[in-house]
């Protein structure tokens, strides 16, 4: 990454470097070129030929180092971009891993002899560093879901929740204080295998059930205003996105 310094901005780079990763887990079978192919083309050109060889090689710099990590928190793309890029005059500060892992303790204990497939949702996930120590202490059986309103964090968590293994996951970009919000999301996919973008809010499972889980829990505040707990309690039903 340093050896760009010289020429580009490096959190250009940085930003490309995630693009052009996603671009390249998102193939498409039949054609044997990614799904985003223009995009790839188009971010790649910015560059000069004898720079290009270099982004393959940090993806295989940052696969090697994921491996060597996976025991103590192996998200290295969120430790790099706190470390050269966080905004910290906006209150930008990626929780500390752990006390992810605590805070992923906690979760599991409050679900022992639970054996549902759980929907957990991180509505500000960063790099998502909170779903990874998720995954390691419940497993990797249960759905994860991210969202951020940085679009470079959910890149960044899409190729860590990919690169983890975590299939069927979803990471959003969007304000999570607006559930009408969405800019575009990448679902984890284990058939197809790879990481596909989505364009339309429409077409995202995450937007729909992150949605309805707001318009549940608001009829259900309502609900308890008018029903006082003297005279019953808020039936909570239908399952919902479990926040960590």
């Amino acid at each position: 990454m340093q050896s760009f310094g010289y020429k580009y901005d490096l959190r250009s780079v940085f930003n490309d470097f995630l693009t052009m990763t996603l671009c390249a887990f998102s193939q498409n079978p039949i054609t044997g070129k990614s799904y985003e192919e223009e995009l790839y083309l188009e971010t790649v050109a910015r560059y000069q030929k004898p720079d290009v060889h270099l982004f393959p090689q940090m993806l295989t710099c940052l696969v090697g180092e994921m491996e060597d990590r996976l025991k103590d928190g192996n998200d290295v793309l969120g430790d790099f971009y706190e470390q050269n890029f966080c905004r910290k005059n906006a209150g930008q500060f990626f929780t500390p891993w752990q006390i992810c892992m605590f805070m992923a303790q906690s979760l599991a204990g409050e679900s022992q002899g639970d054996n549902a497939r759980k929907h957990i949702l991180d509505p500000t996930c960063g790099s998502g560093r909170m779903l990874l120590a998720g995954a390691k202490t419940i497993g990797k059986q249960h759905l994860y879901f991210g969202i951020d309103i940085d679009a470079t964090c959910v890149q960044m968590a899409a190729i860590n929740l990919f690169l983890n293994g975590m299939f069927g996951s979803e990471v959003m970009c969007a304000d999570a204080l607006h559930p009408d919000d969405f800019r575009f999301s990448y679902r984890i996919s284990f058939l197809p295998f790879g990481v596909f973008r989505i364009a339309q809010k429409e077409q995202s499972p995450l937007w729909h059930q992150y949605r309805n889980s707001l318009e549940r829990k608001k009829k259900a505040a309502q609900r308890e205003i008018l029903l006082p707990s003297a005279l019953g309690e808020v039936h909570k039903g239908g399952s919902q996105l479990s926040l960590f």
